[in-house]
């Protein structure tokens, strides 16, 4: 893929772009912003101060790392919102290809792991600006310069295995990713995306356990994922979809 110069790139697609050193953070700032601009935008810190993830999890936000939020207008179903977080999946780890690191995996529903550590994590919110306009605004968060230690799970980041690249470049080649693949979905209804989301999961035909809250587990056999996102799990004898939860093995 050719990898056409950021401003180029937003200006060819009409979106704002605003840059911070330090915020609390993109997604709060991203639900401001559209308050008062009202399109499509992007938001960008290197450091944030009040960071989260998924179910209101810490998300630790050093200087260096990539923390971004892309607020989208759109007027879609539930289902077809959640391929959003495919797609920005699949942006991820083309990115990170783009720039030589291998053995990129996905780890259902929202992380992206390189030789089988977390390098990158995605949340979804839609939010309802002041004139009633709908937006799905989508956080991702790339560990570049550093990654965070944690107890459950081993990191890694991009500076471990790529010296030659900037923050500011490789974010450059994932925009221009995350951009192609939203703007095929739109003008020729192009999929591909899920079809390699789905492929690239890890513990695809594994028996796994699903953590669905503090109190419920449940056991199975990872089978798939559906078109809308949802985990298939066969648990005796029957299929499941599960909509929200955190692989455990």
């Amino acid at each position: 893929m050719i990898i056409i110069p950021f401003n180029q790139c937003l200006k060819k697609n009409n979106f704002d772009f605003f840059s911070y050193n330090l915020t609390t953070s993109t997604m709060d700032e991203a639900k401001f912003k559209v308050d008062s601009i009202n399109k499509n935008l992007i938001v960008l810190a290197n450091q944030q101060s009040q960071g989260r993830g998924r179910r209101g999890n810490k998300w630790i936000s050093p200087s260096g790392n990539i923390y971004c939020s892309i607020a989208l207008s759109l007027n879609l179903s539930s289902n077809d919102l959640f391929k959003f977080g495919m797609l920005a999946s699949v942006s991820v780890k083309h990115s990170l290809e783009h720039i030589g690191l291998v053995d990129v995996f996905f780890k259902w529903p929202n992380d992206i792991y390189c030789n089988e550590k977390k390098i990158s994590g995605i949340i979804q919110e839609t939010y309802i600006n002041n004139i009633e306009k709908q937006f799905l605004i989508i956080g991702v968060g790339i560990n570049f310069l550093s990654s965070p230690i944690n107890s459950n799970y081993q990191t890694t980041h991009i500076s471990e295995y790529v010296k030659n690249i900037s923050r500011e470049k490789f974010f450059e080649i994932f925009i221009n990713y995350f951009l192609y693949y939203f703007n095929n979905f739109f003008l020729y209804n192009d999929e591909n995306f899920i079809i390699e989301y789905k492929k690239i999961q890890m513990f695809l035909n594994t028996d796994i356990k699903v953590k669905i809250d503090e109190k419920k587990i449940i056991n199975g056999k990872f089978i798939g994922i559906n078109d809308d996102g949802s985990l298939m799990l066969i648990k005796d004898n029957k299929k499941l979809s599960i909509y929200s939860g955190q692989i455990q093995v």
